[in-house]
């Protein structure tokens, strides 16, 4: 794995984890819509992580090529 990809990879993780951070904090601060709070944030978990799938296969698929203007 490069390091072009590498990044992407951490850049998904990354943005996961602020999501879940951001989720508890939001269910922390107001614990009446904690039920409600949770299953949306980890909507939007799966979204953000679906939201970063694209650039990490383009860069994957980059690397495998062997393409350096990606």
């Amino acid at each position: 794995m490069s390091a072009r990809t590498l990044a992407e990879a951490c850049y998904m993780v990354a943005s996961a984890i602020v999501t879940y951070l951001i989720t508890a904090t939001a269910a922390w601060g107001y614990p009446q819509g904690a039920a409600t709070i949770w299953p949306i944030g980890l909507i939007a978990m799966a979204f953000v992580i679906g939201f970063g799938f694209k650039p990490f296969l383009m860069s994957w698929r980059a690397d495998r090529s062997g393409r350096r203007d990606a």
